[in-house]
């Protein structure tokens, strides 16, 4: 089992505001899991989608907001987001600080083709 040192990994410019780095994925040797580890800045987010996996968001710093066709949730550091697969759901930082947060899902390739539906805006970039 390899030992991951995200301090070494390198950076990936997601989206505007949003960089990521993956800490396990299939090219990692993962094969049943998917960590990716964002920075988001003020104002980023994720626009409208779906995964065909179980999401799990666990915030490290700062504060996420989550919609999933209800009242906007929001979680803090220490607490973390439940997405059941197919759900669709946004997310975003709207506090005044970057928001440090990690995604799992039970894929370690959460966004090939065809795993995840972007029902509005653009995929982000992976790789």
């Amino acid at each position: 089992m390899p030992v991951v040192d995200p301090a070494t990994l390198p950076e990936i410019a997601m989206r505007e505001g949003i960089t990521g780095k993956w800490i396990a994925s299939r090219e990692r040797g993962a094969g049943g899991v998917g960590v990716l580890a964002n920075t988001v800045q003020p104002g980023a987010g994720a626009p409208l989608h779906r995964h065909e996996h179980e999401e799990v968001i666990l915030v490290e710093a700062g504060r996420i907001w989550v919609e999933m066709g209800g009242p906007r949730l929001e979680a803090t550091p220490g607490q973390c987001v439940i997405i059941p697969a197919g759900t669709p759901h946004a997310w975003g930082n709207d506090g005044p600080e970057p928001l440090r947060v990690l995604f799992v899902w039970n894929s370690p390739d959460p966004f090939a083709p065809g795993r995840s539906t972007y029902l509005e805006g653009a995929p982000p970039a992976v790789a």
